[in-house]
């Protein structure tokens, strides 16, 4: 292979790596064009056909509802909540995580800024006051933000858990790593267990970690290198990441890259990253594995594989909770069917941390 040959294939794989880092991150907001007749929205065809989801412009941000009517060209849905009136034209975005802002703006609950000491410096957070000792800290996705975390806060507010929504290394406020690069996980897990450290310290007895696509990687990660394990009451993983093999050849598929070229990118990261691909493999877990898990993964998600999933709530049939949504999109579980994603949550909160004083967070019979 010549140099030249050679550094092509280099920049092929680096903006591979892009890709993959976009594909695998937050909400991929399309613009879309609305139409409003006072009760709902006319789009333009898309893709997202989950039950709810929302759309973003400037600082306002709606919750919209199942659809009510299609076409070949477009689709409605009802309105559930808009910050603000809206006028034909608009150009909006979807948001996947359904709601925007912080959880007094998003959705009325009270909070506070903390900021959660790391070895990189002050982490921001958001801080849901609660009385029980359990804490529920959220870690969001890859390129994502802590309103991902948003869509399950009034379930577990309701219950009563102190809840911690966490930033981690390179996300917007937060320090910067040495190498400004994500790590795939690999050392942003030291970040949740800054936060686990901050929910210990201010009151809390131990602690249930929940995670989303990367997040849920990360949340792997720190029950196999942390040496807070004993603390952690359980886990919760949606659309987790667990083999970050399967999950850039799912892209490198999407991008019309050949199987081959994922072992490229793989090379290259490693280089670029100083990371093990490797070590990047909790689809099969140890058998000394004894956090209780609530799993979410959708049937449709085109960024990570349910595969990965199947394997993983497959090795440890009693001690996984596994929820294999059908029709959900990469981490959208919970907008294929709100419902049914909060009674499984409630159902398998209370069974590993009891109801509050008050007796909430007992599911309706």
């Amino acid at each position: 292979m010549t140099s030249q040959e050679m550094q092509t294939l280099l920049s092929k794989a680096n903006n591979a790596i892009v890709g993959v880092n976009r594909a695998v991150g937050g909400p991929q907001l399309t613009p879309v064009w609305y139409a409003w007749d006072g009760t709902s929205f006319i789009f333009t065809t898309t893709k997202e056909r989950a039950k709810y989801c929302g759309v973003t412009w400037q600082n306002d941000y709606a919750v919209l509802g199942e659809i009510v009517a299609s076409d070949t060209q477009t689709v409605t849905r009802g309105i559930i909540k808009t910050t603000q009136p809206l006028s034909t034209g608009l150009l909006v975005t979807w948001n996947i995580f359904v709601y925007h802002g912080d959880p007094e703006r998003a959705l009325g609950l009270a909070y506070d800024d903390v900021h959660i000491p790391s070895q990189l410096g002050p982490l921001p957070a958001w801080l849901v006051p609660g009385q029980r000792t359990t804490w529920v800290l959220l870690v969001h996705g890859f390129h994502a933000s802590r309103e991902e975390g948003l869509r399950v806060l009034p379930t577990l507010a309701q219950m009563g858990f102190p809840t911690l929504l966490l930033t981690y290394r390179n996300d917007a406020g937060a320090p910067r790593s040495p190498d400004h690069l994500y790590h795939l996980g690999d050392t942003e897990w030291q970040d949740i267990e800054a936060g686990v450290r901050y929910a210990l310290s201010h009151g809390g007895q131990d602690v249930v970690l929940y995670g989303w696509s990367m997040g849920g990687f990360m949340v792997e990660n720190f029950l196999r290198r942390s040496s807070y394990v004993a603390q952690t009451r359980a886990v919760v993983l949606d659309a987790p990441i667990l083999d970050w093999h399967k999950a850039i050849d799912t892209q490198m598929h999407k991008l019309h890259f050949p199987h081959w070229f994922t072992y490229v990118v793989e090379w290259f990261a490693s280089r670029r990253l100083g990371i093990n691909f490797a070590t990047l493999n909790y689809e099969r877990p140890p058998r000394d594995r004894i956090t209780p898990t609530l799993l979410f993964h959708g049937t449709a998600d085109g960024m990570v594989p349910v595969e990965s999933s199947d394997t993983f709530a497959q090795a440890l049939p009693g001690l996984v909770t596994y929820r294999r949504v059908n029709g959900a999109d990469h981490t959208q579980a919970w907008n294929v069917d709100p419902q049914a994603y909060e009674d499984a949550l409630k159902a398998f909160l209370v069974r590993v941390s009891g109801p509050d004083s008050r007796g909430n967070g007992i599911p309706d019979s």
